[in-house]
């Protein structure tokens, strides 16, 4: 609930794919896209680990130059820390201003707290 509470919230355009066997073995949770922008997050609660399925599809996004995720009850915050220091961080590109570096290391440190597959 949280992760698509925080998706809506940012009006990313967000799916979640079936997860019934006829779709791609492995996917993520949700697919996410906002302004031309490809993020999958794999969710998962208590002691649940990422499968090794899981995992290469996570990488597979990574190495198409997106973003891909591992939300868990404990980290949660830092996925909508990493959004709030990404949508600044676009905003001044747009401008074509550098983002600040305090969302440069928020970005970081988000992206550490949830690549732990």
């Amino acid at each position: 609930k949280a992760v698509k509470a925080i998706l809506t919230a940012d009006d990313w355009f967000w799916w979640m794919p079936a997860a019934n066997g006829m779709g791609t073995t492995g996917i993520s949770d949700f697919c996410a896209l906002k302004n031309g922008v490809f993020l999958a997050i794999e969710t998962k609660f208590g002691k649940n680990t990422v499968s090794a399925l899981q995992r290469a599809f996570l990488n597979s996004v990574r190495s198409h130059e997106s973003f891909a995720f591992v939300v868990t009850e404990k980290n949660v915050e830092f996925l909508q820390s990493w959004i709030a220091a990404f949508n600044r961080a676009t905003i001044a590109a747009s401008k074509n201003a550098k983002p600040t570096t305090e969302d440069g290391a928020a970005m970081l440190n988000a992206i550490a707290a949830m690549s732990d597959f």
